[in-house]
């Protein structure tokens, strides 16, 4: 396979990698020379975050470390064509098969992320050779032709989860035995947790994952995310990650601006030409028009995927509530005194939406847009006091 057909997931995620044997550390402890010394080895490799959008949440690998180093191979299960982005994104969306696990040099691929600059870590596994055998058994079985391809989901089935399946179902279930506690953050606040420092795709992670990415995952859910399983990896198996590469570029970060406050400072300048027209009593249509239309094209893509796409976190999203096709009617379609009506019962929409939120039956940070459908239905309803005609 090219390298020009490689590439990695964003809403996030996928590439792999493991160090050649010369690239090995050469003060090991004496725990992991042991497992060196029975071949073949099975490594668990991480790969920090890197610049890019899709390089936000770290990535994964397995990878097998034989007596040969020339028979040493990469599992990754994170590759995506880019040559075809419209059909790699209508195919993520649309649940079907657009991403598959590939078989790859170690080396090659750790100048990639060595050049993007991502910090690589490796931790061979303690496994026994009956489970060596299954893990080598299921990777090979996967990167057939037949097997290969499977339906990415950030969450549930992605590059991390099927690294951590493989492992589970090797160790019989040792990995999901874990009990250990979290720290209470919900998908979304891990999802958020790789976007800091970039204000759209925080902004994209409240009003386009839906209200099932506000729960709190299990330990084992959480592994995920490739620093929890390294995390979990450490503590099941008792091996610390060894770094092969350290950025040298900034550290992540782990906090920033969500991004919401300037958000609803751009909502209420989209809806300033229909305060400006109204209050000038001039061109109210046009000035309607320009505020209701962007966020009822926001909307109508929120709409039509929760339609057609079986990924819950798109099917359950509440910013649908807010954001309405329907409101085109603000401005066209109906006659003045039933588009006040409706103007009516919008406001009546809203403020029952408003409400679930205070209470915490909705859960989506989702305020921000209340604004957008806000302004517009005020004006329409003719529920403000307005200024005399000249």
């Amino acid at each position: 396979m090219s390298l020009r057909t490689v590439a990695v997931l964003v809403v996030a995620l996928c590439a792999a990698t493991r160090p050649a044997v010369a690239q090995r550390p050469r003060d090991l402890p004496p725990e992991v020379q042991e497992i060196y010394r029975k071949p073949p080895v099975v490594e668990l490799v991480t790969m920090g975050v890197g610049s890019l959008i899709w390089e936000r949440h770290g990535h994964i690998a397995l990878c097998v470390r034989y007596e040969n180093p020339l028979e040493d191979a990469c599992y990754n299960y994170g590759i995506g064509d880019f040559h075809e982005p419209m059909k790699m994104a209508t195919g993520f969306f649309r649940g079907t098969n657009s991403f598959w696990v590939g078989k790859m040099d170690p080396g090659q691929m750790l100048g990639i992320y060595r050049h993007a600059d991502r910090t690589i870590w490796v931790q061979p596994l303690p496994l026994t050779d009956e489970q060596e055998q299954k893990v080598i058994a299921k990777l090979e079985y996967d990167i057939l032709d037949e097997h290969r391809y499977y339906a990415y989901d950030h969450f549930w089935d992605n590059c991390t989860t099927r690294v951590r399946n493989v492992l589970d179902d090797a160790t019989g279930g040792a990995l999901k035995a874990m009990k250990e506690t979290t720290d209470g953050r919900t998908y979304r606040d891990l999802a958020r947790e790789g976007f800091f420092g970039m204000r759209v795709p925080l902004l994209i992670t409240d009003i386009a994952m839906g209200r099932v990415t506000d729960r709190v995952p299990s330990y084992w859910e959480r592994m995920f995310l490739p620093d929890y399983l390294r995390e979990a990896a450490a503590k099941l198996w008792k091996i610390e990650p060894i770094v092969m590469y350290q950025r040298k570029g900034p550290p992540p970060l782990h906090d920033g601006p969500s991004g919401r406050i300037i958000f609803s400072l751009v909502i209420l300048l989209l809806t300033s030409p229909a305060l400006i027209t109204w209050y000038l009593r001039k061109r109210e249509r046009l000035g309607l028009g320009l505020a209701v239309v962007p966020y009822v094209f926001l909307g109508s893509v929120f709409w039509f995927l929760a339609i057609i796409s079986p990924l819950p976190y798109v099917e359950a999203n509440e910013s649908c509530l807010v954001l309405l096709p329907l409101d085109l009617m603000l401005v066209w379609f109906l006659k003045p005194e039933l588009r006040k009506k409706y103007a009516r019962v919008r406001l009546g929409m809203l403020a029952v939406t408003a409400a679930l939120l205070l209470v915490g039956v909705l859960k989506q940070p989702i305020w921000p847009i209340l604004l957008w459908p806000l302004i517009p239905s005020l004006l329409v309803a003719d529920v403000l006091p307005r200024r005399r005609a000249a």
